[in-house]
């Protein structure tokens, strides 16, 4: 069935089609001229795919009015919420223009007659707001490290950036323990004998299961201690964003801990590197 447009101009009419195909093919539940309780407009194009909604706006101009309006809605949404200006690719957009799009954290694609569907700036999820610690004031080690996690962050992939800082963060770890546990400073009770474990049975160890192993350090020092909080702290949103991702309470509970999360890491990777 063709679709119908109230709200799209009449030359803005071929390229409204190539845009809903191009996110119906990606998964997408495209819904046309939605609106919705609480929007500030009717939207071109409302797609939805896992806990994402994707707002599209279909436009041969920047109505900075608009999409103010609705970068304000999108971060009082508290859910992934993201905004995107679409334009015919003949469209000029000057270098103002995307410094705007690109500070308010707005999407932009380009729409050709080929047809095809160009992104130029990735949408951003407004509705999470965290700022991370500044990576270029951590130690070059850190930088190394966690480099990639701040590349998934800027990308508007927070939830893969929060995987890999976790997978940092247990590697990190183990690598500490193996080398406190060779020099024996590192030992932990075992039948009621201090033992210092070997580099096998660490490298098997989940981080839930080194985060016990941790807590289990006969006269942990200060550094001990912080790493063993950070582990059990950020454990249950590390296993719900690995294996039950699609669970809106999964969603809900790392959306609202994910800032915390990730200053805990680069608090527990300052005392291990």
């Amino acid at each position: 069935m063709a679709r119908q447009y109230t709200t799209v101009a009449d030359e803005l009419l071929e390229y409204a089609d190539i845009l809903a195909d191009h996110f119906t093919n990606r998964g997408h539940r495209v819904h046309v001229e939605r609106n919705e309780l609480g929007f500030p407009y009717t939207a071109t194009f409302l797609c939805r795919r896992g806990n994402t909604t994707l707002v599209l706006e279909l436009d041969n101009s920047i109505q900075t009015e608009k999409l103010n309006n609705w970068v304000r809605y999108a971060r009082s949404s508290g859910k992934d919420t993201r905004l995107a200006l679409c334009m015919p690719s003949l469209v000029n957009v000057s270098p103002a223009d995307e410094t705007y799009l690109r500070t308010n954290r707005i999407g932009l694609y380009a729409i050709f007659v080929d047809p095809r569907v160009d992104e130029r700036i990735a949408p951003d999820d407004l509705g999470l707001n965290v700022a991370l610690p500044e990576l270029g004031t951590l130690p070059a080690k850190l930088r190394g490290l966690l480099g990639p996690v701040y590349d998934q962050f800027d990308r508007a992939q927070w939830r893969e950036g929060f995987e890999d800082a976790c997978q940092v963060l247990e590697v990190e770890a183990r690598r500490y323990f193996k080398k406190w546990s060779k020099t024996t400073r590192i030992k932990v009770l075992r039948k009621g004998i201090p033992i210092a474990l070997s580099n096998k049975e660490i490298n098997k160890m989940t981080m839930g299961k080194l985060a016990e192993t941790f807590a289990a350090i006969q006269s942990p020092n200060y550094a001990d201690s912080i790493i063993e909080q950070a582990l059990t702290t950020i454990n249950k949103d590390r296993v719900g964003v690995a294996h039950h991702k699609a669970r809106k309470t999964t969603e809900k509970r790392l959306r609202a801990n994910v800032g915390q999360h990730m200053w805990t890491i680069v608090a527990a990777l300052k005392l291990m590197t």
